[in-house]
C-alpha cells in the first residue's frame, strides 16, 4: 500500500464500532416507524439531541456517522426525505485536508420542507422556513425563509407583513 493510500485511509472517519453500530441497527426503524414520535425516539436512541415534541418525516436522514451532533429543537418540524449532517468527508476522501465534524441545529419552532440538505455547521434560526429542495449552505436567521439551491432568502409575499 502506497503511503498517500495510508495517510487517506488515517483522516477518514475512525468512530468506534459500538457507536457506529448503535447508529446504523437504529436507522431502519427511525425512518420506517408509523408515527413521528415513534421516529423521534428511534433517532434518540441513535444519538441525535432531538427534542420529544419535534416532528420527524419519513425517510429522514439524521448524520450516521454523527448523530449526536445534530441538535433539533422543540416543535421543530423534519419533512420526509430531508438530510441533516454533521460532517464532511470529502476533503479526506480526496486527500484535500482532514474531515470537518461540527454541531448543526434546528432551533425551535423551525420548518424543513422535503427533501432539504442541511449541511454541517448550519444554524437553522426559530421559526424559520426551509422551502422544499433545498440545499442550506449557510446559516438561516430566526423568522426568515428561504429556499433554493443553495438556499437564499426569498422576499415578502404579497399582502405578508415582516416577521420581527
Amino acid at each position: 500500500m502506497a503511503a498517500s493510500e495510508l495517510r487517506l485511509k488515517a483522516s477518514r472517519a475512525t468512530r468506534p464500532i459500538r457507536k457506529r453500530v448503535r447508529s446504523a441497527l437504529f436507522l431502519l426503524p427511525a425512518w420506517y416507524m408509523p408515527s413521528s414520535a415513534l421516529r423521534v425516539a428511534f433517532h434518540r436512541i441513535r444519538g441525535a439531541k432531538v427534542s420529544k415534541s419535534a416532528e420527524i418525516g419519513y425517510f429522514v436522514i439524521i448524520d450516521n456517522l454523527y448523530p449526536e451532533r445534530v441538535f433539533i429543537g422543540s416543535h421543530a418540524t423534519v419533512s420526509a426525505r430531508s438530510t441533516i449532517l454533521a460532517h464532511d468527508e470529502s476533503k479526506a476522501y480526496t486527500g484535500r485536508g482532514g474531515e470537518e465534524v461540527t454541531e448543526t441545529r434546528i432551533e425551535a419552532g423551525a420548518f424543513i420542507g422535503v427533501h432539504c440538505v442541511i449541511l454541517p455547521g448550519v444554524l437553522i434560526g426559530s421559526n424559520a422556513i426551509v422551502g422544499a429542495g433545498s440545499v442550506v449552505t449557510r446559516d438561516v436567521a430566526a423568522g426568515s425563509t428561504v429556499a433554493g439551491v443553495p438556499a437564499r432568502p426569498l422576499g415578502l409575499r404579497h399582502g405578508e407583513e415582516p416577521s420581527e
